[in-house]
């Protein structure tokens, strides 16, 4: 069985991995074999942290440094994935805001970053990564995308917008893309708690799961695992929101 879950000398490249749900999917790249690409835009030290822990596990890491949702810094930092491993086997587009406004008072900026954290730099990565994912496939492009695409949230239209747009552009890179590179997506629910969410609210959401609990980062990384050994996948969506969405 733990051919299923080995990723041994495979290279994945994680956004966002400085923290949070991203930091976890690169450690349990690291502890299934492979070597990381480590990437923040501002928190630096949270993200050295996070490659000190997989050179402990006795992987290679490296630390690329930019706004991913910036042609320039993208193009930059698949520059030195090169330069170290010359090749990409995974690329799992994490990072992500979650900005809560009402619709009424949203700015063009509130618009712009929702998009441009959630979709345009998933957009930029997987393009300009696209040679280094073509050099030995198969290899793998993994969207976090939401539940709620199918049951949007109120007072989140352009994180709603967003997610959206990556689960589209999840299904039209399968095919587009293929057959060297699988692309597939996955849905959290109830994972991270938004910093403003009260205890009756929160109770209230496990009480619409069908599991009574709220998730954890590793259920969200047992589906990465799954996705990035997962040859004969793709175009597809895994929901690990235990069972919200059918509540």
């Amino acid at each position: 069985m733990t051919e299923f879950f080995s990723l041994a000398d495979k290279v994945v490249w994680i956004t966002g991995s400085a923290r949070r749900v991203g930091r976890e999917i690169a450690l349990a790249c690291a502890e299934a074999g492979a070597d990381i690409v480590v990437h923040c835009r501002s928190s630096r030290d949270e993200a050295e942290a996070t490659a000190a822990e997989i050179t402990a596990l006795g992987r290679r890491a490296i630390l690329v440094q930019g706004d991913h949702a910036v042609r320039a810094d993208v193009r930059r930092m698949v520059e030195e994935i090169d330069r170290v491993f010359g090749r990409l086997d995974g690329l799992v587009n994490s990072a992500a805001v979650f900005p809560r406004v009402d619709f009424e008072k949203a700015t063009d900026e509130d618009f712009d970053r929702a998009i441009d954290s959630n979709l345009r730099g998933a957009f930029l990565c997987s393009q300009l990564a696209l040679p280094l994912l073509r050099k030995k496939p198969p290899s793998h492009i993994i969207n976090l995308v939401d539940w709620s695409v199918e049951r949007p949230y109120r007072r989140y239209a352009a994180y709603m917008a967003a997610k959206g747009g990556l689960a589209t552009l999840t299904k039209a890179l399968a095919k587009e893309l293929a057959p060297d590179v699988r692309v597939n997506s996955i849905s959290p629910g109830p994972v991270l708690e938004p910093a403003d969410l009260g205890d009756k609210e929160r109770d209230a959401i496990i009480a619409k799961t069908l599991v009574n609990r709220w998730g954890t980062p590793r259920d969200i990384v047992r589906a990465a695992i799954f996705l990035l050994g997962s040859d004969y996948i793709t175009g597809s969506d895994v929901v690990v929101d235990g069972g919200r969405s059918l509540a």
